[in-house]
């Protein structure tokens, strides 16, 4: 038998060691602060700790998952909020690659090792390998993506390295191992859980794939390209398997999301909604954020368009306002934004370092073979769909005809594989340039000329800058517009007031000279802004020209001296950093604010409970303390638990209060509203099941609704949703009208289709017109419609003559309503009561308005024409009596005391996938009502009612993950002793 040999082992792999030591050290030297007591201050964490906290409670008092929360939008599945899968051993392996470190150093350092892999799987020269690792990892988007706290997409970043490496592997090198490695980092990539980063990391296989194709035909080898693409099949068959519970859990809630397709077509003013849908998202939402076309430049100068979005005063380039040059033009643009380029705002550029860049460049020069032909049209292609709404030809294909694409928003996030295939083009540069220098050597003409081709570009760029005049496309648009509004504002303006002033504003001469003054302000302030910007933008290019000369120079040293390649190796290493990370630490630094504060780091018990509650939000638990003081027990019981937890004697005050709260909202069931922060905030759901949140895949249905009605304040639909508290700003108003968790109806009302449905939760009017002009509704000529009150309303009398009507005076009055015309021609709105009394007849009555439909959710419920089959009858007693016995976000159960059958709206959000609901044992139908609320028919009698979630799928997949992790790991392990401890390896053909 075969002894095990340690010191070959680290004869042979003490590169691979020194490699694993400079990561090491890179990550604890860049995130120090985390290895002393710090966490990263990160938005999106604090939000998700906000959706997670009542599953993470249920999980810890539990001991299972409870696959549903209330916390936010009134309730959702946890599929993409927080699931374990215990199941899939790849989870705990996935967290060996960030040597179980959390983000922000777990991450950064599998961003290296990640890369590293890569880059060995291809054979690639260790030393070089190194320097890839660093030259991606320091990529600024990656740095930025780990400030925001978006982590699963940093982890899903940082598996995508490897899976490309087993896959080259696969097919240039062992097949074995190309296979499993492959199994085993797409099941790593998957259970991150970045279905979007995956989905790009697709497209780049596909690529990788296609040149192995041409290869293996020119090669004749198609029937071992068929077999190892028949193997890669296989094994991301089973990588899919490990990760089953997820994907098929998330694909089945996904249809239910604004990921899905939409059942309303049309807009919240009754247009047709067309134009913009898709199956999936929106395309205005899709594309929301955008690369500027010119603002891809930012990938080789990270400046040109200012940075992140912030006032200069407060960005990193605010000492320029100090400046002998710009401190006339400082209180001008102090308070302008610095950023310029195309996108709402942006934390940051997208900078791959400009050395990184030009060694891809020369790859493209020298590399053989097809495979750099296939990477840069790969990330061509990427690029240009970074651009999305500025390049809508190619975003229109992708979204109409690529499957799935359209399920993903925030198309620049597909620059993340720009960043990842640019330093693998440089790094096989390098590689090649390492291993055939004499080939190099004798010719170096193309060299000289790509590099002074680079260089004279930039500094014609520099010279010439981009063509937008430094300006953003907004403000370009209020310069135009200008002259314009300052008009409007002097005609709004009392004439006789302006007169005293000097100011006849029949005189155009005098407007004019008006507009001109206020212009010629206008115009200095963002001639100063130009100027300001221009020199960061020269500053930029400036830095980028002297960082691409010193990688030229460094290849010149190699090429034409005896210099080592090591010491070439070190300098580029030294200059790529460098520029990469006096980038980085704009956005992500170890700064102390006055030498007290760091700019990005909190202590780490602040880190894990980040918010601490409003005084609404005490005012909330007091009141709920008041109508039930046996709570008080239970929450003061949690808060001692939460002090011996703490690492602080005093204890941690906003542990405290989150373990309060937690006990609160398992003891009790209403709902929290905060208008003030929209459906864009988990900060209430962090203390209550709340109305808002903070979700890139929320339940369409929720959407809808708060579009058609709950952002006009439609308290009925409030009051169904059981929102028993209204928090403005530090005081919270308890709500009279909250419905409660369940409440007997009387009615059933039909409709139709969605879209009445909908619309049918508010007040509904019938609108007439009673004259000889035509109406036009919604740009349709109609003479009688069924009317929300949002509606575009005109009257056309002739071809030229259009009247616009503003009708939401009167549909909010809710008072039967006509416009009338005069014996002046004067028109107006008055009640219909009013004109009765006209006995004069001085009114020619020209369109009515008459309220034929009023929401009334504690006794009527809206139900669509398709769910209300199996309902024995559309109108009930509605007596009887219905209350909620106990409250678990998977589990509730309700005390019934019926003497007939009645009809139960339940003020929870209907979701067929999974709810359950039995009256003694026997399972009962759920209704969809009142849109996206759940009816249950009760029969008589009095018994307990009981609702589950049920997911079997849950427990089928965690055990088929459990097997196949499992088989794969074993597998793994037997061939590594076999092939690299024991010294067995036989070479594949």
């Amino acid at each position: 038998m075969s002894k095990i040999n340690f010191s070959s082992i680290f004869k042979k792999n003490w590169i691979h060691i020194l490699a694993f030591g400079l990561f090491i050290l890179s990550t604890v030297l860049y995130f120090r602060p985390q290895f002393s007591g710090y966490g990263l201050k990160q938005h999106d964490i604090e939000q998700f700790k906000g959706a997670s906290n009542e599953i993470n409670y249920f999980r810890d008092t539990q001991g299972k998952e409870p696959l549903w929360t209330n916390s936010m939008f009134g309730g959702m599945p946890t599929y993409q909020i927080s699931t374990k899968y215990d199941g899939n051993l790849l989870v705990k392996t996935y967290k060996a690659m960030k040597l179980w470190m959390d983000s922000p150093a777990g991450m950064f350092f599998m961003f290296l090792i990640g890369f590293y892999i890569m880059l060995l799987c291809m054979k690639v020269d260790p030393k070089v390998a190194i320097l890839g690792a660093f030259a991606f990892a320091f990529s600024s988007y990656f740095i930025i993506v780990l400030q925001a706290g978006h982590n699963t997409k940093a982890a899903a970043i940082g598996m995508a390295p490897p899976v490309i490496g087993a896959f080259y592997m696969a097919y240039r090198g062992s097949i074995k191992w190309g296979l499993l490695l492959s199994a085993f980092f797409m099941g790593m990539e998957i259970a991150t859980n970045h279905i979007q980063i995956t989905y790009y990391l697709g497209i780049v296989l596909l690529f990788f794939g296609l040149e192995e194709l041409i290869r293996h035909i020119a090669n004749k080898e198609i029937v071992k390209f068929l077999k190892v693409t028949a193997g890669l099949f296989v094994v991301y068959v089973f990588a899919l398997a490990i990760n089953y519970g997820n994907l098929s859990l998330t694909e089945g809630y996904s249809k239910y999301t604004i990921r899905g397709g939409n059942d309303i077509t049309i807009g919240v003013d009754g247009s047709s909604n067309h134009h913009n849908t898709t199956s999936g998202l929106d395309k205005d939402y899709i594309t929301q954020w955008s690369y500027g076309i010119k603002e891809s430049m930012t990938l080789v100068s990270p400046n040109v368009f200012g940075g992140g979005s912030a006032a200069l005063k407060n960005s990193q380039f605010s000492d320029l306002l100090k400046s002998s040059e710009f401190r006339k033009e400082a209180n001008l643009v102090a308070d302008n934004n610095v950023y310029w380029g195309d996108q709402p705002f942006t934390s940051g550029p997208v900078y791959l370092g400009i050395i990184v860049f030009y060694l891809a460049v020369l790859a493209m020069v020298y590399l053989k073979g097809r495979l750099k032909w296939f990477l840069m049209i790969a990330t061509i292609l990427m690029l240009m769909l970074s651009w999305g709404k500025n390049f809508m030809g190619l975003t229109d294909f992708f979204i109409d005809h690529v499957p799935f694409y359209n399920k993903f928003r925030a198309v620049t996030i597909i620059l993340a594989m720009v960043e990842l295939l640019v330093p693998l083009l440089g790094v096989l540069f390098l590689d090649y340039l390492f291993k055939n220098k004499e080939e190099i050597k004798k010719n170096l003409r193309p060299f000289y000329i790509t590099t002074g081709a680079l260089v004279g570009v930039f500094i014609l760029l520099t010279v010439t800058g981009l063509g937008n005049g430094y300006m953003s496309q907004p403000e370009n648009d209020f310069l135009y517009t200008y002259p314009d509004q300052v008009r409007a504002q002097i005609a709004k303006e009392d004439p006789d007031m302006l007169l005293k002033n000097g100011i006849d504003v029949t005189n155009p001469r005098d407007v004019q000279r008006i507009v001109d003054r206020q212009m010629e302000r206008v115009n200095e302030q963002f001639d100063a802004l130009a100027s300001v910007r221009k020199s960061i933008y020269q500053s930029s290019m400036l830095r980028s020209i002297f960082f691409m000369l010193a990688g030229g120079l460094l290849v010149v040293l190699y090429v034409k001296t005896e210099t080592k390649k090591e010491y070439i190796i070190g300098g580029l290493a030294f200059f790529i950093v460098i520029d990469l990370v006096m980038v980085d630490l704009n956005y992500l630094n170890n700064e102390k604010k006055n030498g007290r504060f760091y700019d990005y780091w909190v202590e780490k018990e602040n880190a894990e409970f980040p918010l601490n509650p409003t005084q609404a939000d005490k005012q909330i638990m007091d009141m709920e303390i008041a109508s039930n003081p046996d709570l008080k027990t239970l929450i003061d019981k949690a808060a001692v638990s939460s002090n011996k937890n703490s690492r602080r004697d005093r204890g941690n005050q906003a542990e405290m209060w989150s373990r309060k709260f937690q006990a609160l909202n398992l003891a009790t069931n209403y709902r929290v509203f905060e208008p003030a922060l929209g459906f864009n905030s988990a900060r209430a759901s962090y203390f209550h099941k709340a109305l808002n949140g903070y979700h890139g895949a929320k339940l369409r249905r929720i959407q809808n609704l708060k579009d058609f009605q709950i952002d006009y304040n439609n308290m009925n639909v409030i009051n169904m949703l059981n929102v028993k508290y209204i928090i403005q700003g530090d005081q919270a108003m308890q709500n009279p009208g909250a419905l409660g968790a369940v409440w007997l109806v009387k009615n059933l009302i039909v409709q139709p289709n969605p879209d009445k449905e909908i619309l049918a939760l508010g007040n509904l009017f019938v609108i007439d017109n009673k004259s000889d002009q035509t109406l036009w509704i919604n740009d349709e000529k109609i003479n009688s419609d069924t009317i929300s009150g949002r509606e575009k309303i005109y009257l056309l009398a002739g071809n030229t003559d259009t009247l616009h009507i503003d009708i939401r005076t009167v549909t909010q009055s809710s008072i039967n309503s006509s416009y009338v015309e005069d014996v002046n021609g004067v028109q107006n709105w008055i009640p219909t009561a009013e004109l009765a009394k006209d006995s004069l007849g001085s009114f020619k009555t020209l369109i009515t308005v008459n309220k034929v439909y009023d929401f009334t959710p504690a006794d009527d419920a809206i139900i669509g024409a398709k769910d209300v089959e199996g309902i024995s009858s559309l109108t009930f007693s509605g007596q009887g009596e219905i209350a909620m016995k106990s409250y678990l976000p998977n589990e509730m159960k309700y005390e019934v005391n019926l003497d007939e059958n009645q009809f139960a709206v339940f003020s929870e959000i209907y979701y067929p996938d999974g709810w359950k609901v039995y009256a003694n044992g026997e399972e009962l139908p759920i209704h969809r009502v009142d849109y996206l609320l759940r009816g249950v028919e009760l029969p008589k009698g009095n018994y307990e009612l009981e609702m589950r979630f049920e997911v079997p799928k849950y427990k089928t997949s965690n055990t088929v993950a459990l097997a196949a992790s499992s088989i794969l790991l074993l597998l793994m392990a037997g061939f590594f002793v076999k092939d690299f401890l024991l010294g067995n390896k036989e070479e594949e053909k």
